[in-house]
């Protein structure tokens, strides 16, 4: 302003007053260069051509009042005249915008004042400006501070609140954030805490960090703020007895009103997720358990089979020798048992074959009553409350019984002294806040509900965290291979329903089977058995083998029935015996999990040759191209390993004749 004239507008419609200001302007020589407006009109023209340093506008105006124009003079400084010597109208301008105001008296002299007001005003609007600009830089600040906290809190719910600043006040900030903040000084005296931790822990008022949130008398060991008081951010996570939940805490230092160094600590209530991480790393666990279960499983099924047909063939030609019966009839036993074995394995690994069919619960239930009744004893009592019109499923009836035989067993384990044993049949429709109540995977829909409950010696939190893990027990050596209801989850699992269980010690155990409902209009079928009774034959049977023992057993086996026995290693042999055979093949028999080629293919491939051969597939799990989530596809032959001679005869003959009806 030094270096130039002041640019002036008056708007002032009085002659005399116009002429007055002009001598006062000339008589000092002020430094001004100015601008006179008669009217509101006039001004509004003027004003949007040429700017102005300060404006000095008259209160009554001959078409309008001073107030009219504030609006064009938004960013100006404005000093209002009056001559109606009332201080209330220069009062009322002020409150409008008005850095100041003059009164007019009729010897002119509120002209004397003009240059001090002025100066004034110009003084005023520069440290206004000034200000703005330090409030924006704060506010800038402030935002970059906030958007700083927000990027390492993880995952923070930026849609869930607005931050509103009002300028330099930071306790807006903290009010308005949903996660918890406190600050605390260097004597640990809490200096203040937001409503979100207010309303989970109570007042803070006058009491010291460590009281506030562990009830302790003195500094907890794993305390940070020594730490943080040093200049360091800490991160850590803190678990907290008062309402059972967990935190992640970030701690930062923070200047307080009287200078010093003090704590913020910012809260983010991550109970949830940490349960939702515990849930995955459970299912990582098992995953990765049930994928080693179901290898073992696999390769395992084609020792038994090579160890129980051997036996089964030296059983048919020992004679005499008793001793030597006894000794290869325990082989077998043995072989039976561990048969049973890997089938468990492979229900857990969600891999055994299964044949689904539609099924009433009810039914099946009131089937196996009476065996039920026997595995329990006399000293437990069976209570069955079915559901009259329960829905129907789709399952393998023997995965079911298997499910129900297991959680029989489990139950009865926990009733040495007896008690009192309820299965329960129901329907149910879940929605998604059914499977967030008992934080479980969501799958809304209707479903068929078993319930077994027991009155037994119940479970505690830590057992029930493992009760599915396969090996798991708590029974003594011996007692138990742990697979019971490991087998129950991975049937479940395979069947897409999932189980749920609640048990206090003392108090019993409910284990609770949810099951898909099919769609209406399915009608179960009865079981149906067609016997076959003469096993020989004399077709041409392929068999496709990678394990030699398994391929000299099934050779043997069925050339001892009549059957003229073409075999080959792998896919790659099958088709170079099938384009050197003249004869017909009627039968294929082929693993379905092979190097190179697998069985599928290998059908596939050999199909343009032989377009009449069946093919009976086998192997103690398949993969997709068998199975599509564990359910055999349809019109597919097949015979699970491990099998018995007979086992495999009668699956030759029953394919062969199904052929030629």
């Amino acid at each position: 302003m030094k270096d130039r004239k002041i640019r002036l507008l008056l708007v002032e419609d009085d002659k005399v007053d116009q002429m007055a200001f002009e001598r006062f302007v000339r008589s000092k020589e002020l430094p001004y260069d100015y601008t006179i407006a008669g009217s509101v009109a006039e001004a509004d023209k003027i004003i949007k051509s040429i700017s102005f340093d300060v404006i000095i506008v008259d209160y009554m105006l001959g078409d309008g009042t001073s107030f009219e124009l504030f609006d064009l003079f938004k960013e100006l400084p404005v000093i209002v005249t009056t001559g109606t010597g009332n201080e209330e109208v220069a009062v009322e301008a002020m409150k409008l915008g008005a850095c100041d105001y003059l009164i007019k008296d009729p010897e002119d002299n509120y002209l004397k004042t003009l240059p001090p007001t002025v100066e004034l005003a110009l003084k005023r609007k520069q440290t206004e400006k000034e200000l703005q600009n330090y409030h924006n830089r704060l506010e800038s600040m402030v935002n970059d501070r906030t958007a700083q906290l927000e990027a390492e809190i993880v995952e923070r719910k930026q849609a869930e609140y607005a931050l509103r600043l009002e300028r330099n006040n930071l306790r807006n900030i903290f009010e308005s954030i949903e996660d918890g903040i406190y600050i605390v000084n260097q004597q640990y005296d809490i200096q203040y805490v937001n409503p979100v931790l207010v309303k989970d822990l109570g007042d803070y008022k006058g009491r010291k960090c460590y009281e506030y949130f562990n009830d302790r008398d003195e500094v907890c060991p794993w305390c940070k703020t020594q730490d943080v008081l040093a200049g360091k951010t800490v991160r850590w996570e803190w678990c907290s007895f008062k309402n059972e939940r967990t935190y992640d805490l970030i701690d930062t230092p923070m200047t307080l009103p009287d200078g010093s160094i003090g704590k913020l600590e910012i809260f983010r209530d991550i109970t949830e997720q940490k349960k939702l991480e515990a849930q995955f790393r459970q299912a990582q666990k098992m995953e990765a358990i049930g994928t080693l279960a179901g290898g073992v499983a696999h390769d395992f099924n084609n020792l038994l089979t090579v160890i129980i047909g051997n036996a089964q063939l030296a059983l048919m030609n020992v004679i005499k020798d008793e001793s030597l019966r006894t000794e290869i009839e325990e082989i077998k036993k043995a072989g039976d048992r561990a048969t049973a074995l890997t089938r468990q394995l492979l229900a857990f690994s969600r891999k055994q074959i299964i044949q689904p069919k539609v099924l009433d619960l009810n039914e099946l239930l009131t089937d196996i009553e009476k065996m039920l009744g026997r595995l329990i004893g006399e000293d437990i009592e069976l209570l069955s409350v079915p559901e009259p019109a329960l829905w129907l499923l789709e399952a393998d009836p023997g995965q079911i019984e298997q499910v129900i035989m297991n959680l029989t067993i489990n139950a009865k384990d926990a009733m040495p002294m007896g008690g009192k044993l309820t299965i329960e049949t129901d329907n149910m429709d879940l929605d998604e806040s059914y499977f967030c109540e008992h934080s479980i995977e969501k799958h809304p829909g209707s479903y068929v509900v078993m319930a077994v409950s027991d009155t037994g010696s119940g479970m505690d939190k830590e057992t029930l965290k493992h009760i599915f893990e396969p090996f798991f027990t708590t029974k003594k050596v011996g007692k138990g291979t742990g697979l019971g209801l490991s087998t129950v989850y991975g049937i479940v699992k395979q069947n897409n329903g999932f189980i749920w269980v609640y048990s206090e010690p003392g108090q019993g155990t409910t284990f609770k089977v949810y099951l898909p409902r099919i769609k209406a209009g399915a009608e179960a079928k009865a079981k149906e058995q067609t016997p076959v009774d003469d096993l020989s034959g004399s077709e041409t049977v392929l068999i496709v083998e990678d394990d030699d023992s398994l391929r000299k057993l099934a050779r043997e086996t069925l050339q001892h029935h009549g059957y003229k026995i073409l075999e080959a290693e792998n896919g790659e042999g099958a088709l170079r015996i099938c384009k050197e055979h003249e004869g017909p093949i009627q039968l294929m028999i082929t693993d379905v999990v092979m190097p190179k080629m697998g069985g599928k293919e290998t059908a596939e491939r050999l199909q343009p040759l032989h377009p009449r051969m069946k093919v009976i597939y086998m192997s103690g799990y398949t993969d997709d191209a068998i199975v599509h989530h564990g359910v055999l596809a349809p019109g597919l032959n097949f015979i699970e390993k491990p099998f018995t001679l007979e086992g495999l005869a009668r699956k030759v003959r029953e394919v062969l004749d199904a052929e030629n009806e």
